[in-house]
């Protein structure tokens, strides 16, 4: 890595102004290309198209150094294989020498921590986690003696951010091969003769998400509703106008297994628990309330529910298991003020039948129509919900399925899916489906989704 690197570190070369010779013919002899983070995959090969690319040399740095392109010299592009290849560039002018000058452009992706570890770009600790790749983009311009007039790397930190996607995100890359090789061309117009060499800038790129077989059909194209949580509802515009929402603080209240006084409004669910729970001894219990407000059908809401905090997984390493569980044996209730109105049952790792999600195929999360192949040889991943709450409610069946890597919800009313809700704490953007049903019980199951007690454990 570290011979891999001097190719970088002493890219601090003089350079001349060419102005002054008038304005001279330069050779675009070669792009190579390479991604050390993701060697095998494909969507950092060079594309058919590479109009952008050249477009930003032609009216970037070219044009600053007084150069136009040859335009009937044609340009070869080399995509490497070893990152041992880094920074060696092969001089072959035998179909150009008679050409003044001869340009070289080099676009290497690496691990964001190379340039941290090498204090190449100073950056906040909260900027970094936010940045999936950094690109070093390195121009090199010879004259006919093979000296050095223009030499300058500019590193571009490449930043997803969630805009209309929605899906299964991918670590494999940070955006659709035309949103990243967008980003690349605007880095290489900001190449200049004063700049300071490895400059660093961002670009801010759509994230990628997998295909699959359950969401993306019924997403593809389809109106993002936008929510507004800036304020102390959660408010959004639908055909009744606009809907504000409201879910307070939850209530806490923990349930004292040792009372034996007669009257104790928890007696018979203690009996429960102690005949059901096999560590009822050392484990502590509690009744949650989950105030929700929907302002427009003038609808108080509460949801009753009873939960188990295991101390023996509460601060260990088992990732795989949750320290606070919904009790499977406790009846958990929907009220309408004080009349009940429905009930909720709440389930951990829920595969969906069938329901595939594929991160060898990749989309922008809202035009499935164009699809790109990774070329990372992964199948098939079976489509498995972090929680799914279920239950019945104003006499519907009903479910929310939450996934978490998501940051997405989707929601069912008797069987079939009504809204895909993406947010982590808050809602951002939904999909409603058309032919929903009344706005009352989507606008509940919508504040069951985003309530309090249900958020996300990390």
């Amino acid at each position: 890595m570290k011979s891999t690197l001097k190719i970088f570190f002493f890219f601090i070369l003089q350079w001349s102004f060419l102005s002054s010779y008038g304005q001279s013919k330069v050779a675009l002899e070669q792009i190579q290309i390479y991604s050390a983070t993701h060697p095998s995959a494909d969507y950092w090969h060079l594309p058919n198209d590479l109009s952008q690319v050249i477009g930003a040399l032609d009216t970037g740095i070219f044009l600053k150094l007084n150069l136009q392109r040859d335009l009937l010299f044609p340009t070869r592009q080399k995509e490497l294989t070893k990152q041992n290849q880094l920074g060696k560039i092969t001089i072959d002018w035998s179909m150009s020498r008679a050409i003044p000058y001869h340009a070289y452009l080099e676009l290497y992706e690496m691990d964001p921590i190379v340039a941290y570890q090498n204090k190449l770009m100073d950056i906040t600790d909260e900027k970094k986690d936010s940045i999936h790749s950094i690109w070093f983009i390195s121009c090199t311009i010879l004259n006919q003696k093979q000296e050095r007039v223009f030499q300058k790397t500019l590193i571009l930190g490449i930043m997803p951010i969630q805009t209309l996607g929605m899906g299964y995100p991918i670590t494999t890359c940070a955006t659709t091969p035309n949103n990243l090789f967008q980003a690349l061309a605007k880095g290489i117009s900001f190449l200049h003769p004063g700049m300071a060499n490895m400059d660093f800038i961002e670009a801010k790129v759509p994230a990628a998400f997998a295909t699959d077989n359950y969401w993306m059909p019924i997403i593809h194209n389809q109106q993002r509703n936008l929510f507004d949580t800036t304020k102390q509802f959660i408010s959004f515009a639908s055909t009744n106008g606009l809907q504000l929402l409201r879910m307070p603080s939850a209530v806490l209240n923990k349930i004292d297994l040792k009372n034996k006084s007669a009257n104790y409004t928890f007696n018979e669910l203690i009996a429960l628990i102690k005949k059901s729970r096999s560590h009822a001894s050392i484990n502590e219990y509690y009744q949650v309330i989950q105030p929700l407000r929907d302002v427009n059908n003038n609808k108080d809401y509460t949801i009753k529910a009873y939960l188990e905090f295991n101390t023996d997984i509460a601060g260990t390493n088992e990732s795989n298991k949750s320290a606070l569980i919904f009790l499977p044996e406790a009846t958990h209730t929907l009220y309408d003020g004080k009349d009940s109105v429905g009930y909720l049952n709440v389930k951990n790792g829920v595969a969906e039948k069938n329901k595939f999600y594929y991160p060898d195929q990749i989309y922008n999360g809202y035009d499935s129509s164009k699809k790109y192949a990774m070329g990372t040889f992964y199948g098939a991943q079976p489509i498995v919900h972090e929680r799914v709450i279920e239950g019945n409610v104003l006499n519907h069946s009903y479910a929310i399925q939450f996934d978490f890597t998501q940051r997405q919800k989707t929601i069912l009313i008797d069987n079939k899916v009504v809204m895909i809700v993406e947010g982590d704490k808050k809602p951002r953007q939904m999909v409603n489906v058309p032919g929903n049903p009344e706005l009352k019980l989507s606008n509940l199951l919508l504040m069951i989704a985003y309530s309090e007690i249900f958020q996300s454990p990390n």
